[in-house]
């Protein structure tokens, strides 16, 4: 079975601590305010799609990880992380 490499974009911020305490709901619309809108997203390599369906958030111990789905399948992975960690 062929595992297909996802896209990792890393992005570090000085928001961290307060991204932290924001629902995954808020966290959705940073990133798509932040990141995913048309004037923005081509700053990013690599770039996220612009085509996508869904969203899933984790929290981890030093990061926060948000997926990007298309139609059930995996398309992309943002890494929100503490800029002085990164």
């Amino acid at each position: 079975m062929e595992t297909k490499r996802i896209p990792l974009l890393t992005l570090p911020t000085t928001d961290y601590e307060q991204m932290v305490g924001m629902s995954n709901t808020r966290l959705v619309g940073v990133l798509r305010s932040a990141v995913l809108t048309p004037e923005r997203i081509g700053r990013f390599s690599p770039r996220p799609p612009e085509e996508h369906d869904a969203y899933m958030v984790r929290h981890s111990t030093n990061c926060i990880d948000v997926h990007l789905y298309s139609e059930g399948a995996e398309v992309f992975h943002i890494k929100f992380v503490a800029a002085d960690e990164y």
